[in-house]
């Protein structure tokens, strides 16, 4: 029997859970050592592990237990050991201080020390002696893989994951077809502004008859006495052959390059998880947030945003940064966001826009081509 030690934070509860996940035994203990302010954290990640709660033990340290406190730290730790004890430490987690004041005190119980490296999916068993031979450490890879809702509660979010209508409503054929129409620049002006009166007049609602498209009640609303010759051009036939429900909708105006990406990501990458369209929000907080494909693979989360066209540089920059503040509020400093659009980014400015703020841009010129898109994706994960 063995004690695993983590250092909990609040900005990544990852490595923690993995060291948990791929070192727990049945009869191991767990100690975390965490400020008070991450307390409520610490409980709800014991609960997600599911272990005994008889076998958890908790260090709380003082909030203003800060990097200028080192020693003090150190004497809290300390008199919570036992000699005798075999404990494993995962120095990945909390501050530079903090890890440092474990290890000191943690090396005079003869502990040993791993790190987690969530970025390579491995845990590095280190030496702490007088070698300078990096080849001593020990690599072992973690076999243990996340699905997205567990990853979604470790950041303490709650998401629509458990409800159904998380895959694509058409086949991949279908799809492809309407891909193939939009990259071959096959559609008329006229075919464009079709998608444009549907995503502005009857995007989001539950259901559209095709005689009211046809020949609308509303004032506003801009009438398609072709929509059904429209429909037919794109080879799409609608469940019921009077209306067009919600999903058809939101698929005509933007949802199939979502399922596009979705296809190709399952195809090339083969993620360990994948969903369309999730809604996430933090707990006790009524905004919500909804992703267009997010996919998880060898424990590490990543979005793409699939826009079907870029207008403006300034709604580009929109996107961005609302990117941005999402993956900083909700999804974790370690999450990889990438949008992904049908615009060609002629003079590379979008491109350089998403790098400044570690986004990676995907435009016309590599999604157009497949080897060059799945090359791209695979270039992704590594």
């Amino acid at each position: 029997m063995k004690t695993i030690v983590n250092i909990i934070s609040d900005e990544n509860p990852i490595p923690a859970y993995l060291f948990v996940k791929e070192m727990y035994e049945p009869g191991d203990k767990l100690m975390f050592i965490s400020a008070k302010s991450t307390e409520d954290d610490l409980e709800f990640m014991s609960e997600l592990m599911r272990v005994p709660n008889d076998c958890i033990k908790e260090i709380l340290l003082r909030n203003d237990m800060d990097e200028f406190r080192y020693e003090q730290i150190c004497r809290a730790v300390i008199k919570r050991l036992q000699k005798g004890e075999t404990y494993y430490v995962n120095l990945a987690g909390g501050t530079r201080y903090m890890a440092l004041a474990v290890q000191q005190v943690f090396e005079k119980f003869g502990a040993e020390f791993f790190y987690v490296q969530t970025e390579k999916n491995i845990i590095i068993k280190s030496k702490f002696d007088d070698s300078i031979n990096d080849n001593d450490d020990q690599h072992i890879q973690i076999k243990y893989r996340m699905n997205l809702s567990e990853y979604i509660k470790l950041h303490e979010m709650q998401s629509d994951l458990h409800n159904s209508g998380h895959t694509p409503i058409r086949s991949e054929l279908d799809v492809q077809n309407l891909f193939d129409l939009f990259s071959q620049r096959l559609l008329s002006n006229r075919d464009y502004r079709i998608l444009e009166i549907l995503r502005t007049d009857y995007r989001g609602l539950n259901y559209a008859k095709l005689s009211e498209i046809e020949r609308p009640r509303k004032l506003r609303a801009e009438a398609i006495p072709d929509i059904r010759k429209f429909l037919d051009f794109l080879s799409f036939t609608p469940d019921s052959r009077d209306e067009l429900n919600k999903d058809e909708l939101d698929y005509l105006t933007g949802g199939w390059w979502e399922e596009f990406v979705y296809y190709r990501i399952k195809e090339t990458i083969a993620p360990d998880d994948i969903a369309i369209g999730p809604v996430i929000r933090s707990k006790g907080v009524k905004r919500q947030n909804e992703l267009d494909v997010v996919f998880i693979k060898d424990n590490q989360l990543y979005v793409v945003e699939c826009k079907t066209g870029v207008h403006t540089e300034k709604l580009f920059n929109e996107i961005v940064y609302k990117a941005c503040a999402l993956r900083e509020a909700l999804l974790g400093i370690t999450c990889k966001y990438y949008i992904c659009s049908m615009k060609q980014d002629e003079d590379g400015s979008l491109k350089r826009i998403a790098k400044n703020m570690d986004i990676t841009f995907w435009d016309f010129d590599v999604v157009s081509q497949p080897e060059l898109f799945d090359k791209k994706m695979r270039e992704a994960i590594k």
